[in-house]
C-alpha cells in the first residue's frame, strides 16, 4: 500500500466488557494491526476487558453482552444495527457470541448489506459438540447450518486447524460458500512481579462463572488435594455471594477457607506470579488465552479434555490433560506434577517459558494476524 493511501477501516465487534478471552483477543488484534488499519472497537459497557486498546477508537453499544432478557436483546439488536449501517469499514470482524449471531441474522434477513466490505466471523470455540448442553448444542448446530446457507459469503476464522476441520465436517457443502482462515490465540503478559512463595502449593483458575468453566468440578477436585493447597478463582461472578454459597455446599469449611474468590482481575499477573500451577476444568473451550497466559508465566497446566487442551499440552513440558473421572487419582497426579515443578522451580519455569515462546508468542500471533488481515483487506 502506498504511503499516501489512507489506511483501511477495520471494525472489531466484541460483547461483554469484563476481562475474558474475547476482549483480550481483540486487544491483541489492535496491537498487531495498529499500523495497518484505522481500528474501531464496539462492545458492551467496558468493565476492564477493553482497557488498553492500542490505537483504536472504542464505541460502547449496550446490549451486546449475552443475557436472557428481551429488553436487553432488543437494545443490543437495534444498537448493533445502527452501528453496522453507519460504519463504512472495509473489514467488519464479529467476535463475541451475541454480535456474531445478530450480525449474521441481519445479513440472512437482508436487514443489513454492507457495501464493498468483508464480513468476518471468529469462532472462539465451536458452538456445539462435546461439553455443550445437549439441547443448546443441537439448536446451535441447526442455527449454524441455517445461517451459513442464508448469509452471503463470509470469512470464517477458527482458533485451530482441528476446529476448522470439525466445523467443515459438521456443516458439509455449506462451508464451500465461505472462506476459512486459522488464527490461534496468544498471550502478551510480559514480565511478572516478584512474589515470595510460601509453604504449600497454590493453584489459580481463571474465567467467568457459568456452565462452560465448570467451577463446581474444580472445587470437588480441590477437596481431594492436600491440606496445604490453596486455590484462587478469578473471573466475573466468582466474587458473587450466590457462587460462594454454592462453593460452601461443595466444600467443608476447612477447605473453603483455603479458597480465594478474586472476581474479575484487570491484571492477572500477580495471581499467576504467586501460583504453582494453573487449573482449567472447562467443559468446552476454543483455545483458552488464560491457559496460554499461565504457559507464558512458566506454570504447569492441569487441563480437562476440552477442545484445544491436547494442542496446548503437546507443546508444554509440564502439562496434564485429565478426564476428571477419578478425582482422588487426579489429585495424586496433580500433587506429583507440582512437587516436581517446585523442586526445580527456576529451571522448570524457564523451560516452560521457552516452549511458550516457540509455539504461542505474541510475535507469532502478530505475524499470523497481519497475514490474515492482508487477505481480508486485499493488500496481500
Amino acid at each position: 500500500m502506498a504511503g499516501s493511501d489512507p489506511l483501511p477501516r477495520l471494525l472489531l465487534i466484541g460483547g461483554d466488557g469484563h476481562p475474558s478471552g474475547v476482549p483480550r483477543h481483540i486487544r491483541h488484534l489492535c496491537t498487531a494491526l495498529q499500523d495497518q488499519a484505522q481500528i474501531t472497537v464496539i462492545s458492551d459497557e467496558n468493565h476492564g476487558g477493553y482497557d488498553g486498546l492500542d490505537g483504536a477508537t472504542h464505541i460502547i453499544v449496550p446490549g451486546l453482552q449475552s443475557r436472557l432478557s428481551a429488553r436487553h436483546l432488543m437494545r443490543g439488536w437495534c444498537g448493533l444495527g445502527r452501528v453496522l449501517r453507519a460504519q463504512g469499514a472495509q473489514v467488519i470482524w464479529l467476535h463475541a457470541r451475541l454480535p456474531v449471531l445478530f450480525g449474521r441474522m441481519m445479513l440472512a434477513l437482508r436487514l443489513w448489506r454492507p457495501k464493498a466490505a468483508r464480513v468476518v466471523v471468529t469462532y472462539h470455540g465451536l458452538p456445539f459438540g462435546p461439553g455443550h448442553k445437549l439441547m443448546a448444542g443441537g439448536v446451535s448446530k441447526m442455527l449454524e447450518k441455517g445461517l451459513l446457507s442464508a448469509c452471503p459469503p463470509l470469512d470464517l476464522v477458527f482458533l485451530s486447524q482441528d476446529q476448522a476441520r470439525r466445523m467443515t465436517a459438521a456443516m458439509g457443502a455449506r462451508m464451500g460458500r465461505h472462506r476459512v482462515h486459522v488464527l490461534p490465540n496468544s498471550s502478551d503478559l510480559g514480565p511478572l512481579p516478584e512474589v515470595a512463595h510460601g509453604p504449600g502449593r497454590h493453584l489459580v483458575m481463571t474465567g467467568r462463572c457459568g456452565w462452560q468453566k465448570n467451577y463446581p468440578l474444580a472445587l470437588r477436585l480441590f477437596a481431594h488435594l492436600p491440606d496445604d493447597y490453596t486455590l484462587t478463582l478469578c473471573g466475573a461472578g466468582t466474587e458473587a455471594a450466590g457462587f460462594q454459597a454454592e462453593a460452601a455446599e461443595i466444600l467443608p469449611p476447612e477447605a473453603l477457607a483455603r479458597v480465594r474468590f478474586a472476581g474479575p482481575l484487570s491484571d492477572v499477573r500477580p495471581a499467576l506470579a504467586g501460583a504453582d500451577g494453573y487449573l482449567l476444568c472447562s467443559r468446552y473451550e476454543g483455545l483458552p488465552i488464560g491457559a496460554i497466559e499461565a504457559f507464558e508465566a512458566g506454570l504447569p497446566l492441569i487441563l480437562g479434555t476440552f477442545d484445544g487442551a491436547d494442542e496446548l499440552a503437546a507443546t508444554h513440558p509440564m502439562a496434564l490433560c485429565l478426564e476428571f473421572e477419578d478425582l482422588a487419582r487426579d489429585a495424586g497426579q496433580i500433587t506429583a506434577l507440582l512437587e516436581g515443578y517446585t523442586a526445580r522451580r527456576d529451571a522448570a519455569t524457564q523451560e516452560i517459558r521457552t516452549a511458550w515462546a516457540k509455539a504461542w508468542s505474541f510475535d507469532r500471533f502478530r505475524a499470523n494476524a497481519r497475514a490474515v488481515y492482508d487477505t481480508l483487506a486485499g493488500t496481500d
